[in-house]
């Protein structure tokens, strides 16, 4: 698949599926976050993997492209935080902070070659990303995980890195207490399909068909990856996922700053907030928005720079999530009417989690974080989160539509990686499970290509796409 083609008119259509969701990310591709997974990791039941996807749309890379690199943004903090208590404000957080390592003798030309890449300490690896794992927990001193981790580098081509996958596996590193972690490049792991995604923006299907009618748009890409695996208990409340199993997982960029109300002499750096993703498809699902149409400083871009305690307080934001727009530009094209405002089911899905009595219509209790037992109900606030129940069995055979399929695992109880995201959630807005099914809105697939299922080992993560 040609770069013009992934970067011709596929990509123009909604973003290929949501992957930039407000006109800041536009400007700031190392810090644009495409996807957040929280799940329980089908190899180890005791542990919990946590996935946040980066700088979407990367083509594969050969021999000749080397140069064009992906890297993670140096200086700036990569977060997923872990919310237990449901306050909207992070109780555990992993932080990575990158920095290069160019060992070129002028701190010039090609970062990889002229000879093969055989392992992360390889001095045709001119150029290297190292980065620290620190854990903070609310209220102490961050603790470093890893002093000294090296990135999985972009994949240059199997001219220079035959054996890619030795290199992945040489940048996992085992971390104190129990899990692992990897940063690096992989597969697009989206399973994104435009012609469902054109419901949200316009109402009906997207004409992408008629332009690379074997492709899903993502299907050949690459993005960069922040994987950790920790044991349960250490995000639970009270380290007790028995007792307290829900837990709350977004993923944001911070750059450095400063504060010009202060004098800047011996002032540190001040971290300001410039990404930040939860739920998929929030800002397509809610304001049924592209980032052509979106203008800056709008409500896209103010999500990015908010912290979920602050979203309840937001009387836009709220409103928009109680009457999405999706809905009514379906009624429009199809005639079938949008559910009544407000949707209380959708302001469950998104700022509060499934619940018996919350106005989420599946009729039991999931993943809010009222079932944690040691939780105060009076600060509990809505907030969006991903919300995953540690205690939810693994799916012996999973169903990618998830929960609206009877999937209690799948999405949205977390997000696995081969959960699908664009069909089940148009049925959601649609009123599904206490309204009629509205699955027969939804065209019918008759795509070939389509990222490749996800792993069942650590790192889950399939490799980068590379050319020769």
């Amino acid at each position: 698949m040609t770069g013009a083609a992934l970067s011709g008119p596929l990509l123009s259509v909604s973003q290929a599926g949501g992957h930039v969701d407000a006109p800041s990310s536009l400007a700031d591709a190392p810090a644009d976050i495409t996807d957040v997974y929280a799940f329980t990791s089908p190899d180890d039941h005791d542990m919990v993997t946590l996935i946040a996807n980066v700088r979407p749309f990367q083509l594969p890379g050969n021999a000749t492209s080397s140069v064009a690199d992906h890297p993670f943004a140096t200086g700036a903090r990569y977060e997923i935080d872990t919310d237990a208590d449901g306050d909207g404000t992070p109780d555990t957080t992993y932080r990575w902070t990158f920095a290069d390592d160019d060992r070129r003798p002028l701190k010039a030309g090609p970062k990889v070659g002229p000879g093969q890449v055989t392992s992360l300490d390889d001095s045709s690896l001119r150029v290297r990303q190292t980065y620290t794992l620190e854990r903070v927990r609310s209220g102490a001193k961050p603790e470093t995980l890893v002093g000294d981790g090296v990135a999985a580098p972009t994949h240059a081509g199997r001219a220079l890195m035959p054996d890619y996958g030795r290199l992945r596996e040489e940048a996992v590193r085992q971390l104190p207490g129990g899990g692992r972690t990897l940063a690096g490049q992989s597969a697009e792991a989206f399973k994104a399909d435009s012609q469902v995604f054109g419901l949200y923006t316009v109402g009906t299907a997207g004409p992408v068909r008629g332009w690379l009618p074997d492709a899903q748009p993502l299907s050949a890409l690459n993005v960069n990856s922040l994987v950790v695996q920790v044991p349960k208990k250490s995000i639970a409340l009270r380290n007790d996922p028995q007792r307290n199993p829900v837990v709350g997982v977004w993923a944001s960029v911070s750059r450095p700053g400063a504060d010009l109300s202060r004098g800047l002499s011996s002032q540190e750096p001040v971290f300001r907030q410039v990404s930040r993703h939860g739920n998929p498809h929030l800002a397509f699902g809610v304001f049924g928005s592209t980032v052509g149409l979106a203008r800056p400083g709008g409500p896209e871009d103010r999500f990015q720079q908010r912290d979920p305690e602050d979203d309840h307080l937001e009387k836009d934001f709220l409103a928009a999530v109680n009457d999405p727009k999706p809905p009514h530009r379906i009624e429009r094209a199809h005639g079938v009417e949008a559910p009544a405002a407000p949707r209380k089911d959708i302001e469950a899905l998104f700022l509060r989690g499934i619940g018996e009595d919350n106005g989420a219509k599946f009729g039991y209790d999931l993943n809010t974080h009222a079932m944690n037992a040691d939780a105060d109900p009076s600060k509990i606030v809505p907030a969006e989160e991903l919300r995953l129940n540690l205690t939810t069995p693994v799916t012996r055979n999973p169903n990618p539509d998830g929960l609206i399929d009877g999937d209690k695992q799948g999405f949205p109880n977390g997000r696995r990686l081969n959960d699908t995201i664009d069909g089940p959630l148009i049925r959601m807005l649609m009123g599904e499970p206490a309204g009629p099914s509205a699955e027969h809105l939804l065209p019918t697939p008759d795509f070939k290509l389509q990222p490749a299922d996800a792993q069942d080992t650590f790192p889950y993560l399939n490799p980068p796409h590379a050319a020769l």
